[in-house]
């Protein structure tokens, strides 16, 4: 009886965990109706259960930190992208701004467009100086344009993966 009983404590946590065969529960239901000794020890010591809340904690804690290192990427970006305008490094552009705007939409998701809205305001408001007001409008509005593909394009993206895990 005693090894039968060691074998019915390995059980118990898997029992008490959800996750042992239907046959396993059976045998530890059954052994704890006739075994007073380990009925008693089930009693007094229970399977502690993980705290699901510390885990929702960290994993809020992790988001929040992508979040916010996305946004500081965001904004360097945006800032080298437009600081760039005036020099021979523009051709850059052409590649930083629709990943600014991938990330953005990966950052913001359903206020994603209020990204390329955000690249035009900079890119107008930081050329205004050295070029005036008509002249930087239309660089402003082909950044904002190119963010714009950049969103499409994370949201192509996120479309296809999404579909892809479903099959």
């Amino acid at each position: 009886m005693k090894e039968k009983c060691e074998i019915i404590r390995d059980l118990l946590p898997l029992v008490q965990d959800g996750v042992a065969s239907e046959a396993s529960c059976r045998l530890v239901r059954e052994h704890l109706e006739t075994c007073e000794e380990c009925r008693s020890a089930y009693s007094l010591d229970p399977v502690k259960m993980p705290d699901e809340t510390l885990d929702r904690r960290l994993i809020a804690s992790v988001r929040k930190a992508f979040f916010l290192m996305g946004i500081v990427l965001l904004l360097i970006g945006a800032l080298v992208g437009v600081a760039v305008t005036d020099s021979m490094n523009v051709f850059y552009n052409f590649i930083l701004m629709p990943g600014l705007g991938m990330l953005g939409y990966w950052l913001f998701r359903g206020k994603s467009l209020l990204v390329p809205l955000g690249i035009f305001l900079l890119a107008y408001l930081f050329q205004i100086p050295g070029t005036g007001f008509a002249d930087s409008f239309p660089m402003a509005v082909l950044y904002a344009l190119l963010c714009g593909l950049g969103l499409g394009i994370g949201f192509l993206l996120d479309y296809a993966f999404a579909r892809e895990g479903k099959k």
